[in-house]
């Protein structure tokens, strides 16, 4: 509680020190009316906290294109949001948001005064946004960026060329931590300055970036470093592998509105004790709950209780809607109102093995992420070991996570309470029948494909960005259909540089040639 309480005010602090400058902050501005010397503590936690949730949420849009969501009953939707044509302010919080996060890291790094520790989580931070950045727009700001300065308007690095740099940034991150001796961060809100699990989260975030490039003929210059770097770093302190040791953000919530789990509380008004207008906005996509009752054939896949919730009082009724397929035939130039009422016919999201409860930490990087990455890498011969056991771990982790952990069901309709998570995740992946490609990896005739369909699934709720990423450079899983809207077009393989840019580097970001959502970044297929 008295972390969330110096989080809170720090937060108007930090919001002061960004709040001058124009698409890249530079934190040491010289203006009196602003704090120059805040307690790097006091700016380290939220902007763990912050980058934890923006990758726990992503966009409303990846996790509709990713088949986990579509839009609820009565509600008022324009068409270009299923036809992709929305425009250049779609997606410029996520740029302004990675860049403001990335510049208050920056000051930590300026006032860490040779504390190593500090500097090794902020370059591991660093990472994180740049990647997601990058992910998303393609060639970005990096070498000019945060100098605002010096240069008002930074030029576009080359992506690949970055990736570059970003695995040298977490081999230096890795050193800088596992060396350091004296005091750790009282910030540090994820690990609590644990030194091991900080260097088991390096190997699984660098682990997750060989892998975005790991099918490219011609790979960074560094790619083949940093894999013999990696390998020897896991050989001695591993990957994420336990709940233990998992990247889980928490500053203190606690049960009060405003100062909850803020995902949690999206969905979940904590002073009436119900679920909140947002639940009833989103509705369970057909694509996961397909997958789900898939797995019905035989033993069961009891996470679909947990993930969603029966649209009635029967726990048989689960259904799911397809994003972009309207229900009505009111259809205008402006848009369409979804013909599903609030109450009607579709599964909810969001069931109660993602709402928890109001104090539940923000996941980062979860054991079962870490152990599908490391069940592809071995299937793909980038590191040892059994990928037919690390997937089987990703299961186990997936149905561990779902089952611990519940807020009351107001209706008190809770119709399977889990009991034993390996047993039904063991029951699950032993069935013999149906599309055991989807959960079977012994009888499947495609690992890669069980592999990567169970970590799309297992991200329900957790994180949009890994699964889009997933697609995009393998075509895996074949079931993410994105819009059903007449006419959408394929999904996009990026978004659109953000409108600021066009207004303040205008040069720079015209220079990346025609803004298209059907560039696609470079590793992709």
């Amino acid at each position: 509680m008295k972390v969330l309480t110096k989080y809170l005010l720090v937060l108007l602090l930090i919001a002061g020190m960004s709040a001058c400058s124009k698409t890249y902050f530079d934190i040491n501005e010289n203006n009196p009316n602003n704090p120059n010397n805040v307690d790097i503590d006091l700016v380290l936690s939220p902007q763990l906290r912050s980058i934890a949730y923006i990758q726990n949420m992503g966009s409303d849009d990846m996790s509709y294109w990713m088949g986990y969501w579509t839009i609820g009953g009565g509600s008022f939707v324009n068409s270009y949001v299923f036809n992709y044509t929305f425009d250049n302010k779609w997606f410029q919080g996520m740029w302004t948001s990675y860049y403001g996060y990335l510049g208050n890291l920056q000051y930590i790094d300026q006032h860490a005064n040779g504390n190593n520790f500090y500097r090794g989580i902020v370059k591991t931070m660093n990472v994180v946004c740049y990647h997601n950045l990058i992910d998303l727009f393609g060639n970005i700001p990096y070498t000019q960026a945060l100098q605002i300065d010096k240069y008002p308007t930074p030029v576009y690095d080359d992506a690949a060329t970055i990736y570059n740099d970003l695995y040298q940034q977490l081999d230096s991150a890795r050193d800088l931590i596992k060396n350091w001796t004296g005091n750790v961060p009282k910030g540090d809100i994820m690990y609590n300055g644990n030194k091991a699990n900080w260097i088991k989260f390096i190997n699984t975030l660098q682990l997750r970036l060989i892998l975005r490039v790991s099918q490219l003929g011609t790979k960074p210059p560094y790619y083949a470093t940093a894999l013999q770097h990696l390998l020897s770093s896991a050989s001695a302190d591993g990957y994420i592998s336990s709940v233990q040791n998992e990247g889980n953000v928490n500053p203190g919530f606690f049960n009060q509105s405003g100062k909850g789990n803020p995902l949690v509380e999206r969905f979940w008004n904590i002073s009436q004790n119900q679920q909140t207008s947002n639940y009833n906005y989103f509705r369970a996509n057909a694509a996961a709950v397909n997958f789900y009752w898939d797995g019905f054939n035989g033993y069961g896949d009891w996470r679909l209780y947990r993930m969603y919730a029966p649209y009635d009082n029967n726990p048989n009724h689960f259904k799911g809607a397809y994003f972009g397929v309207p229900t009505a035939n009111n259809d205008t130039l402006s848009g369409l109102s979804w013909g599903d009422n609030v109450n009607g016919s579709f599964s909810g999201t969001n069931g109660f093995g993602i709402i928890k409860n109001v104090n539940q930490p923000i996941p980062m990087i979860t054991s079962f992420e870490s152990y599908f990455l490391q069940a592809e890498a071995a299937y793909r011969n980038l590191i040892p070991g059994d990928y037919k056991e690390l997937y089987k771990n990703g299961v186990r982790a997936n149905f561990t996570y779902l089952y611990k952990g519940s807020l009351p069901d107001p209706s008190g309709n809770v119709f399977y309470q889990p009991n034993d998570a390996i047993a039904d995740a063991n029951g699950y992946m032993a069935q013999t029948s149906g599309k055991v490609n989807n959960f079977n990896i012994e009888l499947t005739t495609d690992p890669l494909q069980t592999i990567l369909s169970q970590k799309w699934i297992a991200m329900n709720g957790v994180n949009p960005f890994e699964p889009y990423a997933d697609f995009r450079r393998t075509g895996w899983p074949t079931y993410i259909y994105g819009s059903k809207y007449p006419g959408a077009p394929a999904l996009p393989k990026r978004v659109f540089y953000p409108s600021v840019e066009y207004a303040t580097n205008t040069a720079n970001v015209k220079a990346q040639g025609e803004d298209l959502l059907t560039k696609k970044i470079f590793w992709g297929r």
